[in-house]
């Protein structure tokens, strides 16, 4: 009987007033047909649109208070594990063991940076196996530099100092890596993680002073009952909020969509740039050169550095306005004449006090900020335009961890560790 009336259906598939008495006829008996010629062919059209009829379940949508609290007990729980390191530092333990101490909150940080990118994306376990090995290999490794500087008793630290703060910008791109999954290499990804960077550093801000706000407010009126509250939770309240506020600035980001970095850089960027340009001709008059005193060196190499972030952050905006635009050109081709000026100043330092690891890393990551800086010209040329699209900047960003490679990995034997 069932088969017969399969082959029925099969003989009616276009036939639909048919169908339609042969179900009224025999529900249980057709439902079941359907069923079977739904698994034996799934190209049927007809027994796919009958399945979907007679078996559809209707899904309940989940409450957002459900995944609101989801989220927030995923923020606790990176935050608290961060937030261990740096508990540990505060109690009673070996200082000996203050440095190492210092790299294992750094390490852990971002790996949990890491983690939060890779459970809200939701990509293959393979994005954040590489990430979580790379900083467990990133944690040995800063132990290992430390204990060969310790071994070789240096006054002068350069090197292993500059390893450690370059490795921030290959944990950067691990993180990356968690918040792209796939897209590891499309530039429109790049450039959405450039942008909600820049929205962290505003929106952190932003928070780590309304709870600092608020925490002083707590504190004084504790203090009103005459209840050390400082001591005791305080100390503990202020590194967790630090934790925490990354993974609240996120999600707010996302939820929000805010633009805050683009447009502050493009409100600010004219003043940046008549600011840049007064100090640029102040500085050919002043006494005080690059050349010849180290704190106005290093000043000219933070200068440019800031100028990059303006460019890109510039770039992620919507704005058509063409004074802006100009204003980036204007100041891309000032910071490339600061630059090649200051890239003068590192090779004569080089060729007058000798070369050493603080100087050669100013030079490469002069080399590379002026490449940066004369890439986003050719693009302005290229492109007949004022302005370029941020996905066309940001190809250029992993020239920076090649850099970073460089001066962490090849730098501290280069030197012995000096």
């Amino acid at each position: 009987m069932k088969e017969e009336l399969k082959q029925t259906i099969i003989t009616n598939t276009e036939n639909f007033d048919e169908l339609e008495r042969l179900y009224r006829a025999d529900k249980d008996g057709f439902r079941n047909a359907i069923k079977e010629l739904h698994e034996e062919d799934v190209a049927n059209k007809t027994a796919a649109i009958w399945y979907s009829r007679l078996f559809y379940k209707e899904q309940k949508e989940k409450p957002k208070n459900v995944d609101l609290l989801k989220d927030i007990g995923i923020m606790v729980l990176l935050a608290f594990i961060a937030w261990l390191p740096v508990h540990y530092y505060f109690g009673d333990y070996d200082y000996s063991f203050e440095q190492i101490i210092i790299y294992l909150f750094s390490v852990v940080f971002s790996l949990m940076i890491s983690l939060y990118f890779f459970l809200k994306k939701g990509f293959p376990i393979k994005a954040f196996a590489v990430s979580a090995a790379f900083h467990i290999c990133a944690f040995f490794y800063l132990c290992f530099l430390y204990i060969c500087f310790l071994y070789k008793k240096n006054d002068e630290t350069q090197s292993f100092n500059n390893a450690f703060y370059f490795m921030f910008i290959l944990f950067w791109f691990a993180a990356y890596l968690c918040y792209s999954g796939r897209n590891f290499k499309e530039k429109a990804s790049l450039a959405a993680f450039v942008k909600i960077c820049g929205e962290l550093i505003v929106w952190y801000t932003i928070f780590f002073l309304g709870f600092l706000a608020v925490l002083f407010i707590i504190c004084g009126l504790f203090e009103a009952i005459e209840i050390d509250f400082y001591d005791k939770w305080a100390e503990n309240l202020l590194p967790y909020a630090c934790c925490i506020l990354p993974y609240a600035s996120i999600y707010f980001i996302e939820k929000t969509k805010y633009q805050f970095t683009a447009i502050l850089a493009n409100i600010f960027l004219p003043v940046f740039l008549a600011g840049l340009a007064v100090f640029a001709v102040m500085s050919l008059f002043s006494e005080t050169k690059p050349y010849s005193d180290r704190d106005t060196f290093i000043l000219f190499n933070v200068l440019l550095v800031f100028v990059i972030c303006f460019l890109t952050y510039s770039s992620l905006g919507s704005t058509e306005n063409r004074f802006i635009n100009i204003c980036s050109l204007a100041l891309a081709v000032i910071t490339v004449l600061l630059d090649l000026y200051t890239l003068s100043a590192t090779i004569y330092r080089i060729s007058s006090f000798g070369i050493s690891a603080n100087k050669l890393t100013l030079l490469v990551t002069n080399i590379t900020m002026l490449g940066n800086l004369v890439f986003v010209l050719f693009r302005c040329f290229k492109e007949k335009s004022f302005k370029v699209p941020a996905e066309k900047i940001v190809v250029y960003l992993p020239a920076y961890a090649v850099l970073a490679f460089i001066v962490v990995f090849i730098f501290p034997f280069a030197f012995k560790f000096q």
